[in-house]
Order: structure tokens, then C-alpha cells, then sequence
């Protein structure tokens, strides 16, 4: 599998492996997996030494299932054209291939694994 495609799921599934961890007590292996990633370790043996099974492609990197609410695509200002947004989050260090929106709240998506916001890229 191509290593940016595992990175992004990799990265979009951290917060779930940190709910496991916690409730299982690992959170000391999930930090030192993570933190040898950050180091240059090759993410497929990050994800083996995790015992975390990677599908081929998830929902999240396609973009399917993810839910968009109609006012996140733009603003509205009085007086004004509606403001169209026309693109997406990705990797802010440009490492993966992960996409996302912002949530339900209007929050930007953060990648787990650099700990920053994603970054927003607009699609022509």
C-alpha cells in the first residue's frame, strides 16, 4: 500500500486508537509508535507494531460518509454575494493523502499525528 494512503489513515484514525488506548491502558505504546513515526519509522511498522489491520481505502480518505453540513460550504455576509468555498483540508505537512471538512460546528479538522490544524486547499 502506498505509505502517504497509510498515513492518512493512520492519521484520521489516532483519536479512536487514543479512546482504545486509555480504556485499555496502552497509551504509553500508542505514544512511542507515534513518536517513532515522528522519528522517520516507516508507518506500516508503526501500524504492525500497533497490531492495527489498515483496509485498502476508508470512507474518510474518499470523502464518502463524511457529513457536510449546507452552511460550511460558505458564509454569508449582509450586503454581499454568498461566499462559495471550493476545496478541502489536507495533510498541513503534506505527508498524506487524508481530506476533510469542517465538522457539524465549524471547526477545522486537526491531523493527529502533527498535532496542527489540517490545511485548507482550494480545488479549482
Amino acid at each position: 500500500m502506498e505509505q502517504r494512503r497509510l498515513l492518512a489513515q493512520l492519521c484520521a484514525a489516532v483519536p479512536i486508537l487514543r479512546e482504545h488506548a486509555e480504556a485499555g491502558l496502552w497509551t504509553d505504546l500508542l505514544d512511542e509508535a507515534l513518536d517513532d513515526l515522528a522519528a522517520g519509522r516507516p508507518v506500516a511498522e508503526v501500524c504492525r507494531q500497533l497490531g492495527w489491520a489498515v483496509e485498502a481505502e476508508t470512507e474518510t480518505e474518499r470523502g464518502v460518509g463524511e457529513s457536510v453540513p449546507d452552511h460550511a460550504g460558505g458564509a454569508r455576509l449582509e450586503g454581499l454575494a454568498p461566499v462559495v468555498l471550493d476545496g478541502g483540508y489536507r495533510c498541513p505537512r503534506h505527508r498524506c493523502t487524508r481530506r476533510a471538512h469542517r465538522d457539524d460546528h465549524g471547526r477545522v479538522p486537526h491531523c493527529a499525528l502533527a498535532g496542527t490544524p489540517m490545511t485548507y486547499r482550494s480545488e479549482p
